[in-house]
């Protein structure tokens, strides 16, 4: 068992150190378009029509797939001043309770978010400068959803076998 959770913390661990790059090329993205926006509207008065449509566009995918990496790097708001007040007999199940309610609010990402992405979808919406479809918006909550699941998959084995590795 312990060997399955090791390689699925690496596989977990390789996704976290993808997104990583893929976060910060897209937040570098977004900084030279607002950057060549601003030079070209106070400068040369002729901003881009895109500008704000691709900069709006990689904000919300970073902003999305950060999600993931503050959950796996434990950056997630907790009150873990009340539950270390707690004996130490309720803080397991307070930690299971509270990841499998994160859990749910994954579910409802990748639900609504790949409801609204299809819907968007079939009716062939478009942003109106770019062509771009308006689906891309939302591909990425269903994305973060999924690979929140994934990270509290592990969070919950690690809990587990913490829990097992405790003397009594």
């Amino acid at each position: 068992m312990l060997k399955a959770y090791d390689i699925y913390k690496r596989i977990i661990r390789a996704m976290t150190k993808v997104l990583d790059v893929v976060i910060i090329i897209l937040m570098l993205a977004m900084v030279a378009v607002v950057f060549y926006q601003v030079i070209m509207r106070q400068i040369f008065a002729n901003p881009p029509m895109w500008g704000e449509q691709i900069s709006v566009l990689f904000m919300v995918w970073f902003v999305f797939l950060g999600i993931v990496l503050g959950l796996e790097e434990d950056l997630h708001i907790g009150i873990t001043m009340f539950v270390n007040m707690l004996p130490k007999q309720l803080m397991f199940p307070i930690e299971i309770f509270v990841n499998l309610l994160i859990g749910g609010l994954a579910v409802l990402y990748i639900r609504f978010g790949f409801n609204h992405f299809a819907f968007l979808w079939r009716t062939g919406a478009v942003m109106p400068v770019t062509g771009l479809p308006n689906a891309i918006y939302y591909l990425p909550v269903s994305l973060t959803g999924a690979m929140m699941i994934l990270v509290l998959l592990g969070k919950i084995a690690e809990q587990i076998i913490k829990r097992k590795e405790l003397p009594a």
